[in-house]
């Protein structure tokens, strides 16, 4: 009888790992979307491209800024600025992951919209400043 309790036991655990190796998979689920939206992101900007440089600044503005010779980045930005543009969604994803784990959906959600506006406010005022 103590043997079928102890296996009874072990199937619990194993039943909880299950469980918890699942939910730290399921944790991820922004980063992955953020990897599934980077083709269909990448496609949408050579379509708003069309549009016109404010479209595109909307949507990828830290493209824009690192394409806009940034003070302190030398080289050659070209080449930063096309990895941003595989990288940004990617990103916001992570973020939205380690914010989410910590403080819930709400508040990774407002962490990812203030990082995005933050770089269109950064394209505005540099754009703004160069026209002056």
């Amino acid at each position: 009888m103590a043997g079928s309790t102890q296996a009874s036991r072990g199937k619990k655990r194993g039943g909880k790992s299950r469980r918890k190796d699942s939910s730290a998979l399921m944790s991820w689920w922004p980063f992955l979307l953020g990897l599934v939206a980077t083709p269909v992101a990448v496609h949408f900007a050579s379509v708003m491209a069309l549009a016109g440089p404010d479209a595109l600044m909307t949507f990828y503005p830290y493209v824009l800024l690192l394409q806009s010779h940034l003070p302190g980045l030398t080289g050659n930005t070209a080449i930063l600025s096309q990895w941003m543009m595989y990288l940004q969604f990617p990103l916001y994803g992570l973020i939205m992951t380690i914010v989410l784990k910590q403080k819930g959906f709400l508040a990774a959600l407002g962490t990812v919209i203030v990082v995005h506006l933050v770089g269109v406010v950064g394209v505005i005022a540099l754009h703004h400043g160069a026209s002056l």
